[in-house]
């Protein structure tokens, strides 16, 4: 079994199975309990209200969330509405996608010819 420096703390381990020492793997453990009870009281809570209540950071959280631990409703960047994926909601992606035509090309906005407000579209109309 390999020697290893823990990815959270740099401490030098034996690694077995993770790439964080058993202390770190322990307080991880904590933090995913601390978050876990706090979203069966609070299930449509955004990531910003769990960090604040739990105290757990976002690094943490999003770890969580990408290896299927945890599900969140996540919510836009820009406004705060939930979403259903991305980064921001559909019109404040058309609201950004403006302003980039904007400064690129003033004067000339094709909002219709994207291709992501296309799809937007044909998922309103279903």
């Amino acid at each position: 079994m390999p020697l290893a420096n823990c990815k959270e703390c740099g401490k030098l381990f034996l690694k077995v199975a993770s790439d964080i020492c058993p202390e770190c793997q322990r307080k991880e453990e904590e933090d995913f309990n601390k978050v876990k009870e706090y979203l069966k009281e609070h299930p449509n809570a955004n990531l910003s209200e769990i960090m604040e209540a739990t105290g757990v950071g976002e690094n943490k959280i999003s770890k969580f969330i990408r290896a299927g631990r945890l599900s969140i409703k996540p919510t836009c960047e820009s406004c705060g509405r939930p979403i259903d994926s991305g980064r921001l909601c559909p019109e404040c992606r058309i609201k950004l996608l403006k302003e980039v035509r904007n400064v690129l090309a003033p004067g000339s906005i094709k909002e219709y010819e994207d291709t992501f407000l296309l799809e937007y579209f044909r998922k309103k109309k279903l």
